[in-house]
């Protein structure tokens, strides 16, 4: 009976450890590139001439609510003031690139910022599963 007892807590066990598991390093990337885009929207309104408060409100609320996810889902967030300077660069050449073809994006650009700017936690998390088939550890829906 012991035994029975023991082999079921271990299938029990088992079958529950990919929802206390660690992250694997696809799920990190896929973290870490949130980052980088929460950076690159940042530095795309900066060259579209967003305000500095709002710029500062976006990067604070994009910090807040990344490092809680971080938090909640075991990420590491280490790497996050590199990660997002290098989204800040790069959604500053992307805007400069367009500016040059003769395509103005800003106007696009700028609504999705002011969205950012004060989305809340449960918000984000929501359009974050949308865009990566679920949360960390959940099976595609």
């Amino acid at each position: 009976m012991r035994k029975i007892l023991t082999t079921g807590l271990a299938w029990a066990l088992a079958a529950a450890a990919p929802a206390w598991a660690a992250p694997d390093a696809a799920e990190q990337a896929q973290f870490d590139s949130f980052v980088v885009a929460a950076g690159a929207s940042n530095g795309a309104a900066r060259a579209c001439g967003a305000s500095e408060p709002d710029l500062a409100q976006h990067q604070a609320t994009a910090r807040k609510n990344l490092q809680r996810y971080a938090a909640e889902y075991e990420f590491s967030a280490g790497g996050y003031d590199a990660l997002y300077q290098k989204g800040l660069a790069q959604g500053k050449t992307m805007m400069d690139e367009m500016k040059r073809s003769g395509v103005d994006g800003c106007r696009g650009v700028l609504g999705s910022f002011q969205n950012e700017r004060v989305i809340g936690y449960e918000e984000m998390k929501n359009a974050l599963a949308e865009v990566s088939d679920g949360l960390p550890g959940e099976k595609a829906r």
